[in-house]
């Protein structure tokens, strides 16, 4: 599996129940709320139905995209498991490479069971794996310095990963430790199948979808805030050419916390080589995209930073037209 081939297959997210990450369980301020100073209330319950709802429309709407587009696609409409607002972003707790589909351990305990949500076959459930309080790291609170979790045990989210090929990028932050990344090398086998280049020092927060996206082999958009050159990609992909995103349109977000980062425009998501999904708002990252000869489809998401969910994180592909190919040294 690829970033960026026709797409076959897809699972599109619901807002169905959306709620703030359980603030009792072990690890969420420290993951979630570490720009939030210790002794400032975390928020907690439901979010409101005008949003979910608003959501949801916006969901169906990229759903429909996809439908036009020729994929089939499956919802996540199951909220049996769940302590979070995650169902809006499948891509969050499952990753599919090459015929590898797993489930990853999460970074929190009260994502462990959501993958159960989702309408696909997983070959590997990394969640057994409980988590305490030695997991994590305070003295990330109100400092990026350091990261939310040790090193223990394996600790990652699988949108903490981009495929490119047999090539996969492993972002380290607080939704991903470094010994997420051996467990991931250790399942997909020997470097010689498949090679996980860990990405250091770019991105504290949460996930990769708002510092990088590949849009076809060969070509990389970065978010110029984090990434500052070439060197700081794995070193086969520094050859590759690198479009820089433009500011982004700042989305204003609604609830009683924001769960994403500005960077929306980055988490844009590949029908193809050639096609791409972007939140529609953001004008100047579009008329780049087709500047660059892109095909773009503006999909509104007005709830991108109140949930965390742009079109990438909302959409887990199942299946794309693709052969596993070594495209970083093969461009």
């Amino acid at each position: 599996m690829d970033e960026w081939s026709k797409v076959k297959k897809v699972v599109i997210g619901t807002a169905n129940q959306a709620m703030y990450p359980d603030g009792d369980c072990v690890g969420v301020r420290n993951v979630y709320y570490s720009d939030l100073h210790h002794d400032h209330l975390i928020p907690h319950g439901h979010y409101s139905q005008t949003i979910i709802d608003e959501c949801n429309e916006d969901l169906e709407n990229l759903a429909n995209v996809y439908k036009t587009f020729g994929a089939e696609v499956l919802r996540s409409n199951s909220t049996q498991f769940t302590n979070c607002h995650s169902f809006v972003s499948p891509r969050d707790n499952i990753t599919t490479i090459g015929n590898f589909v797993i489930a990853s351990p999460m970074s929190i305990n009260s994502r462990k069971n959501e993958w159960k949500n989702i309408p696909v076959k997983v070959t590997h459930n990394l969640t057994d794996s409980r988590f305490n309080e030695n997991d994590y790291v305070d003295d990330c609170i109100m400092n990026k310095k350091f990261l939310a979790t040790q090193n223990y045990k394996p600790m990652w989210d699988a949108a903490n990963v981009l495929r490119a090929g047999r090539n996969i990028l492993y972002l380290i932050s607080n939704t991903g430790n470094l010994a997420g990344a051996h467990q991931l090398q250790e399942i997909l086998g020997p470097k010689t199948e498949f090679k996980v280049h860990v990405l250091r020092d770019v991105y504290s927060y949460q996930h990769i979808d708002t510092t990088i996206a590949l849009l076809e082999p060969g070509v990389v958009f970065a978010n110029p805030s984090r990434i500052k050159s070439k060197a700081q990609l794995p070193k086969p992909m520094q050859n590759w050419d690198i479009i820089f995103a433009p500011e982004p349109t700042v989305q204003k977000w609604y609830g009683k916390h924001c769960m994403a980062s500005p960077w929306v425009n980055v988490n844009l998501v590949n029908l193809d080589e050639k096609t791409k999904i972007v939140e529609k708002d953001q004008i100047d990252t579009i008329k780049l995209l087709e500047k660059h000869k892109y095909t773009v489809i503006p999909v509104q998401m007005k709830h991108s930073r109140s949930f965390g969910a742009g079109p990438h994180c909302a959409t887990l592909e199942v299946e794309r037209e693709c052969m596993l190919e070594w495209f970083f040294d093969k461009v």
